[in-house]
């Protein structure tokens, strides 16, 4: 199997990476990925990526599976038990509710944390090989993979928009 060849851009400063992001999206290089301390709306704005938010979706999907769940349990519970109601309606309607919220919340709270997990593709047991600590802390990185014959424009190409250090990796 081939080596996957990749070059990662280390940069100082947002603005550095930002145009950076920019000027390699003129030329035509594919980014792989975009490393930061922290969120950075600039940096999604430059490589055009839209801000989906997609966490609300697991939150939507729990929220109306726990109403459901709770509508569902306080139905079959009233069913089950068959009690003698006097004409009221064999299945209560308001009494309903107080199960259906509490599973609305509990689930959606546990959806959304799930979707945490898979949205950051949590957890990471180890750091890919071209993760660099400083990445986590004051320093920003772009990685891009490319062939042995794109190698050194790739590598050239950070350099002249910034980079303070560029680094070759073989995964």
């Amino acid at each position: 199997m081939a080596k996957k060849l990749a070059v990662v851009g280390i940069f100082a400063y947002l603005n550095e990476v930002v145009s950076a992001v920019e000027g390699l999206r003129k030329q035509k290089v594919p980014i792989e990925a975009v490393y930061s301390p922290m969120r950075v709306r600039e940096i999604r704005e430059a490589l055009g990526e839209p801000v989906l938010g997609l966490g609300r979706f697991f939150t939507l999907t729990g929220g109306i599976l726990g109403v459901l769940t709770g509508i569902f349990l306080a139905w079959y519970t009233a069913a089950q038990w068959r009690f003698i109601v006097g004409g009221k309606p064999p299945i209560p309607v308001i009494p309903t509710v107080i199960p259906a919220f509490e599973f609305l919340i509990l689930i959606a709270v546990l959806f959304t944390l799930a979707g945490l997990l898979f949205l950051n593709r949590m957890p990471k047991m180890r750091l890919p090989a071209h993760y660099d600590k400083r990445f986590s802390q004051d320093r920003f990185g772009i990685l891009v993979y490319c062939t042995d014959a794109d190698l050194e424009s790739v590598s050239s190409i950070l350099k002249n928009l910034g980079a303070e250090e560029v680094r070759r990796i073989e995964e």
